[in-house]
């Protein structure tokens, strides 16, 4: 879980793809997704949403500042307390009340109603856990493949997971649709994308890009960089150049 608050020195900035999905409670003024045109368009959200797992950009503008709380969870986290497909979650960001009912903005007022940040902590923790339902269980087999992929930062092979699981390679995608919102080599790719954000902005030296595309599982420097274009929009170079206001995001100015 995270709190941000204040205002922010910059107009916009861009979420990139980070294999995890979000549960967004917006206790302050309206946020806004710019969504591309032309001409663009900015949607806000006010209340509460869910990101489900992305895999591009997303561009946010915060112009009056900002006071929001949200609850960050692996690619197999949300599923059980969702309680939904994930797929139909995925690269979009929904409004709460239309998957749940009231019961999230019941949530939103409660927060608002409650003075310290720990408090609110634990609300939304035991909003959560009320929520969970056994019948919506992560499957072991993607439980632990999905850690598997993690742990490798990509690099796992998906047909050797198949393989150990004892479950067809379609039949693993199947489950990963379902429980996660994307196909094991679509989080595949997000991680390795993931592990190569983490090499390139760590050195404060230019990074060999062949060296980083061996490093990181792609086939050669023009696949790193065709990925790194779909994830962010820009090329490597471009990506390093820019501001990060944290690990998920980066500043458009």
């Amino acid at each position: 879980m995270w709190f941000g608050e204040g205002k922010t020195a910059y107009q916009r900035d861009r979420i990139l793809p980070s294999a995890q999905s979000q549960l967004l409670i917006n206790l302050g003024p309206p946020q806004y997704r710019v969504e591309p045109g032309p001409p663009e368009r900015r949607v806000p959200f006010i209340d509460v949403w869910y990101s489900g797992l992305h895999q591009g950009p997303i561009d946010t503008e915060a112009p009056h500042g900002n006071a929001l709380l949200g609850v960050a969870f692996s690619a197999r986290g949300a599923f059980p307390w969702l309680g939904e497909p994930m797929d139909g979650f995925t690269d979009r960001i929904v409004p709460l009340a239309d998957a749940l009912g009231d019961g999230a903005l019941r949530l939103r007022e409660r927060l608002l109603n409650t003075p310290t940040l720990e408090a609110r902590f634990v609300c939304v923790e035991q909003w959560l856990l009320a929520r969970l339902e056994r019948r919506a269980a992560i499957h072991p087999v993607v439980r632990w493949a999905a850690d598997r992929i993690a742990a490798s930062g990509g690099r796992a092979a998906i047909e050797d997971l198949a393989s150990q699981s004892g479950f067809t390679r379609r039949y693993l995608a199947t489950l990963f649709q379902r429980q996660v919102g994307v196909p094991p080599k679509s989080l595949a790719r997000i991680h390795r994308f993931r592990s190569s954000l983490a090499r390139l902005t760590a050195s404060d030296a230019p990074v060999p890009w062949v060296s980083l595309a061996e490093r990181c599982g792609y086939y050669d420097q023009s696949h790193l960089i065709n990925d790194f274009r779909r994830f962010t929009g820009l090329s490597p170079v471009e990506l390093a150049r820019r501001e990060r206001p944290d690990s998920q995001s980066i500043v458009l100015r």
